[in-house]
């Protein structure tokens, strides 16, 4: 009992988290949104662009989860921190990885708490 109450402190510690939900520094957020904007939007928006489509990143995530979730990243509530820094990091499927030269480690940080600020 005292181990698994130990792993799960861990686990949170690691992922910056405290019953599920993120714990953004001051300003992180906001920093994020900026980034994602930038970095991520012009994949991932969640409103559809010209002709009605919505862009590949949305539009893939779209048919994958097929209504269970939003294909839109930002309209998310399953996306935990440790996961978007990993994905940004060594891409998936058809998403591709970023260097640090890219999109710096607090870059990345702080698009991770934009993603991750209504994680349940």
């Amino acid at each position: 009992m005292k181990k698994t109450i130990a792993a799960v402190g861990i686990v949170a510690g690691l992922c910056g988290t405290v019953g599920g939900v993120f714990a953004a520094e001051p300003g992180q957020i906001a920093r994020g949104q900026e980034k994602y904007e930038y970095w991520c939007a012009t994949c991932h928006a969640g409103d559809p662009r010209e002709g009605g489509r919505y862009l590949p990143g949305t539009a893939s995530l779209n048919a994958k989860y097929k209504g269970d979730r939003p294909g839109a990243l930002a309209d998310r509530t399953d996306l935990l921190a440790p996961y978007v820094k990993l994905v940004i990091r060594r891409g998936m499927e058809a998403m591709p990885f970023f260097r640090k030269t890219e999109i710096s480690d607090a870059e990345m940080e702080d698009i991770a708490a934009y993603l991750a600020r209504n994680a349940k």
